[in-house]
């Protein structure tokens, strides 16, 4: 597994041992930043604020960081996916991301995150595939205002899997193989409090 593009590019990454932590495959990791860098939902990695949900390995964060992030939080609840996004985020430190803000949390996210005052610009959320954790974690993230209606989520499942999604929007959907990569924005007026 290594870095498709960006100042990190070509950087191998650590992998996990086994098959607890699904690493998102690399021709959807291609296509997801493709659609990114294609501006078409007016999204822009440039200084972007990126939350990787389900983090694994790190390697959709650690892509848009390489990619021009400005700041990065990773969110996993196993132990195990937060080690090795330790190895991988310590391979990039020394190499002039000074201004950068990295922040690897291990929790739920389907519970209220501490000490977060951003809103994200983009979403990763790549659980356990047939969880049906998504939408708790989406609503999660509007409730404390983390999104906005200017956020674009980008949540990948199996490919049988149907989203539920109430004050969301599905913008796409695309099939990889065993995946599906659904592009989704809060409605406007459900991000009124």
């Amino acid at each position: 597994m290594r870095i498709i593009s960006g100042k990190f590019k070509g950087l191998n990454l650590h992998s996990p041992k086994d098959n607890e932590i699904r690493p998102t495959s690399d021709r959807l990791r291609e296509s997801l930043f493709s659609i990114i860098g294609s501006e078409k939902y007016n999204t822009n990695i440039l200084n972007a604020n990126v939350i990787d949900i389900c983090t694994g390995t790190g390697a959709l964060g650690i892509e848009a960081l390489s990619r021009g992030a400005s700041n990065l939080f990773l969110i996993d609840m196993a132990q195990d996916a937060i080690e090795i996004v330790k190895k991988n985020i310590s391979k990039i430190k020394p190499q002039n991301i000074e201004d950068t803000l990295i922040r690897i949390i291990k929790a739920d996210a389907r519970k209220p995150f501490k000490n977060i005052n951003l809103v994200f610009d983009i979403v990763f959320i790549d659980p356990p595939y047939n969880s049906n954790i998504i939408q708790e974690c989406l609503i999660n993230l509007k409730e404390h205002n983390l999104i906005n209606a200017d956020s674009v989520i980008f949540a990948e499942t199996s490919k049988n899997e149907i989203l539920d999604l109430p004050d969301f929007e599905i913008l796409e959907t695309k099939k990889y193989g065993k995946s599906k990569l659904t592009i989704i924005k809060l409605l406007e007026l459900s991000s009124i409090k």
